[in-house]
């Protein structure tokens, strides 16, 4: 126990006063991913989940080409990658669509700055996560943001849990489910922009995904299922930033590490319980 405390007042403290931006919105995302990759997998839209990252490095890339801020190509970008999913789900072409988001914005925002320096290394930086790069005011108003999107998800959980599951009844219940299915698609795609920009693609498909992974084998109602989810997110965060700071690895790939050992071990135990 005294090696314990003298770790946490030694090391992890004084590490965390420096991370702590990035630890923050990691945690915000932990939570609101938490919440939001149990309707992700429900939904079967994990690879929606993985391509909008991609695309929202692409729509980064554009801007920084033609110097303009960031936000308005992120957001059109987003836009036009949603659009097109919603569409193409409509005619059953979503698993030959998505793929191709996918590798149009790893290739693409690549080739878009492969001659500028300074632009590469941001790019770069957005792909991989920087533990220091999230600033304290930034880090504060996007974790604010994600904690009240996945709130937002939550409170809408019969909705999005009647269109998965019964989109018939849904019809009959007058539940529009192209305005619904759009909300949540319009949340998803919030968070993944704010999460992405700040923290990284790794981490943003890690907690997007893993986190449910973890606890839907575990879980028999969607509520339970959420709250498995969230303490698993949290439970990668902590763990990944002690496995960043003893082995001096990044933050991003330390949780997404930590994420893939508990999925493992999750299943393991789930099939032994059977």
């Amino acid at each position: 126990m005294s090696w314990l405390l003298t770790q946490i007042n030694d090391v992890y403290w004084p590490t965390l006063q420096v991370v702590w931006p990035a630890v923050l919105v990691s945690s915000a995302l932990a939570i609101a991913g938490g919440i939001i990759n149990v309707f992700v997998i429900l939904r079967r839209e994990a690879l929606l989940a993985l391509a909008l990252p991609q695309v929202v490095m692409l729509g980064a890339s554009i801007a920084m080409r033609q110097d303009w801020p960031t936000l308005p190509p992120v957001l059109a970008t987003a836009a036009g990658a949603m659009g097109l999913a919603a569409w193409s789900k409509s005619r059953g072409a979503a698993n030959l669509l998505l793929p191709v988001l996918y590798i149009a914005g790893v290739s693409v925002s690549i080739l878009l700055i492969a001659n500028s320096g300074g632009h590469l290394e941001h790019l770069q930086n957005m792909l991989t996560g920087v533990d220091v790069a999230v600033g304290e005011l930034e880090a504060t108003i996007f974790a604010a943001v994600l904690l009240a999107l996945g709130l937002a998800c939550a409170v809408l959980w019969r909705r999005w849990m009647l269109l998965t599951q019964a989109p018939a009844v849904a019809g009959l219940a007058r539940v529009n489910p192209v305005k619904w299915n759009a909300l949540f698609l319009a949340i998803l795609a919030a968070v993944v922009m704010l999460a992405t920009q700040a923290l990284g693609t790794v981490m943003v498909i890690a907690l997007l995904f893993l986190p449910a992974a973890v606890a839907l084998p575990w879980s028999r109602r969607l509520p339970s299922a959420m709250v498995f989810s969230v303490v698993a997110a949290l439970l990668m965060v902590v763990v990944g930033f002690i496995l960043s700071v003893e082995m001096a690895w990044p933050l991003s790939h330390s949780i997404a590490g930590a994420g893939v050992a508990f999925f493992i071990l999750s299943n393991l135990a789930a099939r032994w319980r059977r």
